[in-house]
């Protein structure tokens, strides 16, 4: 997959079939998209077109705006698909004023040697969020372009959205989240020095620093699997403020307790898969409450690992 920074840097030289839009997740609505749009478009290069930051970070900047997936990881994701050309594009105010006649006529229809659109069903483009589909099929007539759009994608009657995922995972609904994703929702990061409570109760952990602008999933206790070194350990996870320790609120931490994990970590990477939620977040009065809570946390995430190796 070749990747661009702008769409002045790509040049089509043979007729291509291109789809666009953010595709925050990579999600399986989206990938439903790229797979109509590289089985329909065999004859074609393919061409997809997706932007960065977000428009609702640009639009609304007064308002924090989590993502699924960092820039780096959408893109990682986007190279399983099989598509052959990926522009990312940056968004700007001047950018989002664009009608989508406007988008057509000055920027894809002079770029772009396209034959084929495909859209998933609700692409909105620019100025008033145009419906993307609508104003390109009457603009197509004129320039003999094919238009398609993929149907919304549901698993257990609920639209696979972007939008749907960030609301089941601050939920604690891990598992439908991972279903839509089609994979697991990853939180990847440095490992960093906390203030060594887990060790003094006996359960280490690891503390995460992630992208801020991630979004970090319920406060809670997680059965998690983790990646480190290409080895993958099973574990527990912790989001939370720990209530127990601090009384006051306090910024969200993210640790993790790696079963049967003895090595010194600090300052490395480790990517963490969130797989099920045992329980919400819980202040405990003493330390000794907490610690044989976190015992019966780590047996209820052994036995629902090998519930699920046996199934």
């Amino acid at each position: 997959m070749k990747i661009y920074s702008f769409i002045d840097e790509f040049s089509s030289f043979y007729p291509c079939a291109l789809t666009l839009g953010f595709f925050d997740g990579v999600h399986i609505g989206h990938q439903k998209i790229i797979q109509n749009l590289i089985f329909e478009s065999k004859k074609y290069s393919t061409v997809l077109l997706t932007f960065h930051p977000h428009p609702k970070e640009i639009l609304n900047p007064n308002k924090k705006f989590f993502y699924l997936n960092s820039l780096h990881e959408r893109i990682d994701h986007l190279k399983k698909t099989g598509i052959e050309h990926l522009i990312i594009h940056p968004f700007t105010i001047n950018f989002s004023k664009l009608s989508t006649k406007d988008f057509f006529k000055k920027i894809l229809n002079p770029k772009f040697r396209i034959q084929k659109i495909i859209t998933g069903y609700d692409s909105h483009i620019g100025k008033n969020r145009d419906d993307f589909y609508d104003k390109l099929k009457k603009l197509s007539h004129g320039y003999g372009l094919k238009i398609g759009k993929v149907n919304p994608y549901k698993f257990n009657r609920k639209i696979v959205s972007s939008t749907n995922i960030r609301e089941s995972l601050l939920l604690g609904n891990i598992q439908w989240a991972n279903k839509a994703l089609g994979y697991f929702y990853t939180l990847s990061g440095h490992v960093i020095k906390g203030k060594g409570i887990g060790r003094i109760i006996s359960f280490p952990t690891a503390n995460l620093q992630i992208d801020e602008n991630k979004l970090i999933p319920k406060k809670g206790v997680y059965a998690v699997k983790i990646n480190f070194l290409d080895k993958i350990y099973q574990g527990m996870l912790n989001i939370g403020v720990n209530p127990t320790i601090n009384k006051k609120n306090q910024k969200i931490k993210i640790e993790v307790h790696i079963f049967d994990f003895i090595k010194n970590i600090y300052g490395k990477k480790i990517d963490i898969f969130m797989i099920h939620i045992i329980r919400e977040e819980k202040r405990f009065n003493t330390l000794k409450e907490l610690k044989i809570q976190i015992n019966k946390d780590k047996i209820n995430i052994q036995k629902f690992f090998s519930f699920e190796k046996k199934n």
